[in-house]
């Protein structure tokens, strides 16, 4: 199943986030028929997110949190893959297939993570999971 991209909202989304000086937001991408659009975004925290996200949708979204590396602040963009659980799993396996056309247009990133349990959604958990040390990039 091919899938088109309305990139540029999406890029006009992105260049947002990014914009100097930002230390936080993020974008939500949904589908519309065949095509991925921005469905939401906002300035805030991820947490902000979780009552987005479908259960029966696979969704994506870029995500700007504050970091602090050697006592110094900083970003991190994390890039997150959302299949809700009631996703069908024949949809799941056509809809995987956009994974890489979709983070390839939201780079750069720092991680990239999938989620599949919106009550462990938050700013403290997408830190951890995007950690180069952490075992595991699923927010399950």
């Amino acid at each position: 199943m091919s899938a088109t991209i309305d990139s540029g909202s999406i890029k006009a989304a992105k260049n947002e986030i990014f914009r100097e000086g930002n230390r936080s937001g993020w974008i939500l991408l949904g589908y519309e028929g065949n095509t991925i659009k921005l469905t939401n975004k906002g300035a805030g925290k991820p947490e902000e997110i979780a009552s987005l996200l479908r259960d029966d949708q696979v969704q994506y979204m870029l995500v700007r949190i504050p970091d602090q590396k050697d006592e110094h602040p900083t970003i991190r963009d994390v890039f997150i893959a959302w299949t809700g659980p009631k996703v069908k799993i024949i949809e799941r396996g056509k809809k995987k297939t956009h994974v890489g056309e979709v983070e390839a247009l939201l780079q750069p990133v720092h991680a990239s993570l999938t989620a599949t349990n919106s009550k462990n959604f938050n700013e403290h958990v997408i830190r951890d999971k995007s950690s180069a040390l952490s075992g595991s990039h699923v927010i399950d």
